[in-house]
């Protein structure tokens, strides 16, 4: 069939231009970029995670500076360090040990001792009441007056203190008055006097009475025989 005899229908089929599909706009670089709604709310949890976690160690981390801070500034009022250039600082000094006594060799120790009451035996109990306390080198005798009331001890510089504090704590349980002196001139390293005893009294004090005196008698003039003359 010649093209002359087409129909009128096949002639604007042919005729009609095919219908193409619209093809997309190009756009720009800038333009192609593009960001989905839901890329903001995705990235907003994760930042502000972020945030919490960094702000948490923050806290941590200014939290024990502070606390080491602290910790150094008490150890440091504790023991303060000195400063330098003379500046005077108020500073915990330690007790110095005190220093033992020497042991006493009371075997060397001279006691005197004097009855000064004139009750018998009161030298002797005290010379008793001593040697339990470990002395040994003992005087005994009285002394002038008989009628004291007060004990005196009288002890030489060169004894040591111990040994007074002994003696003079075991006197003053016994006796009422207890007077205690110290020389430079003792010829021996403790003198006593014993007073009256706790609990004790004076001894009455007798006076002698005076006896009569007798009158003197006449005494006979006796005669002479006279004597016989030898033969």
């Amino acid at each position: 069939m010649d093209e002359e005899q087409k129909t009128p229908e096949e002639t604007q089929a042919v005729e009609t231009p095919v219908e193409e599909k619209p093809q997309p706009a190009k756009t720009s670089p800038s333009e192609n970029v593009s960001f989905s709604p839901l890329m903001p709310k995705q990235a907003k949890p994760k930042s502000l995670k972020t945030f919490l976690i960094v702000f948490i160690i923050a806290i941590f981390i200014i939290g024990g500076f502070l606390i080491f801070r602290d910790k150094k500034q008490g150890t440091s009022e504790e023991n303060p360090t000195p400063l330098a250039r003379g500046v005077s600082i108020e500073a915990t000094s330690t007790p110095l040990p005190t220093a033992t006594p020497k042991p006493i060799d009371k075997t060397k120790v001279s006691i005197e001792i004097q009855n000064g009451t004139g009750i018998t035996g009161e030298a002797a109990f005290l010379k008793d009441l001593l040697k339990s306390l470990g002395y040994s080198k003992f005087t005994v005798g009285n002394a002038e007056k008989q009628d004291n009331v007060t004990t005196s001890i009288t002890y030489s510089k060169e004894l040591s203190e111990t040994a007074q504090t002994e003696i003079t704590a075991k006197l003053k349980e016994t006796y009422k008055e207890v007077d205690v002196k110290t020389s430079a001139t003792a010829k021996v390293d403790v003198l006593i006097v014993t007073g009256l005893r706790k609990g004790a009294t004076a001894k009455p004090s007798t006076s002698p009475t005076a006896k009569p005196s007798a009158t003197p008698s006449a005494s006979p003039t006796a005669t002479s025989s006279p004597s016989p003359t030898p033969a």
